[in-house]
């Protein structure tokens, strides 16, 4: 099985399981950092829509994208008994991101970065659609030794430095960056019993 299985099988339940890693707070946290009032935003890892749901109130526009159709469908389901009609959802790698030059306000990507091999070459997406002067906002975890992840959770990375971060950042244009270490625990227990707790950041630039 690969990530994209992965998160197609566990989509119906995705909001129940993510709800047991991180608390709802963050989304208030990560949303904080830029206005995105009337704005054209994009979700980049929407899955079923724990920050696209929350933009679609105040942003004029929620591009969701994902590579999971089952995430999508829940995300739709949702979106739709909410009656909000202003997400428009791309299924989607984030590698290679199905959205014009220098389209979007602001980019969201949370809690996904770490599914993605080649972390860098998203950031380049995310720097490629965002008009001049547009934010990027990453909330993702800190780095940590729950090696579980890898072949539970499929996950690539096992959290990231803030240097790393700035780094990739700064590597590709971005200016004005700037890294929260949140006082918010992302907390995970593998098939065995092995428990990780580690830190969430939130990282803002801009173009």
């Amino acid at each position: 099985m690969g990530s994209m299985q992965y998160f197609d099988n566990i989509a119906a339940s995705w909001n129940v399981i993510r709800s047991e890693y991180f608390e709802e707070r963050l989304k208030y946290k990560v949303l904080s950092k830029v206005s995105i009032k009337d704005k054209i935003t994009a979700d980049f890892g929407c899955g079923t829509g724990f920050i696209s749901l929350a933009l679609a109130s105040d942003a004029n526009m929620v591009f969701g994208l994902d590579n999971s159709n089952n995430m999508l469908r829940e995300l739709k389901k949702s979106a739709h008994d909410k009656k909000l009609n202003n997400i428009y959802l791309l299924k989607s790698s984030l590698t290679s991101v199905t959205l014009f030059d220098e389209s979007i306000d602001a980019v969201f990507i949370n809690m996904a970065l770490h599914h993605i091999k080649d972390a860098e070459k998203a950031i380049k997406e995310m720097y490629r659609v965002l008009k001049k002067d547009g934010t990027v906002v990453i909330s993702d975890v800190s780095e940590h030794n729950g090696k579980w992840a890898r072949e539970e959770m499929f996950d690539e990375w096992l959290g990231f430095s803030n240097e790393q971060i700035d780094m990739w950042l700064k590597n590709v244009g971005f200016k004005n960056i700037d890294i929260e270490n949140t006082d918010l625990k992302c907390k995970g227990t593998s098939s065995r019993g092995e428990h990780t707790e580690t830190s969430i950041f939130i990282a803002k630039a801009a173009k």
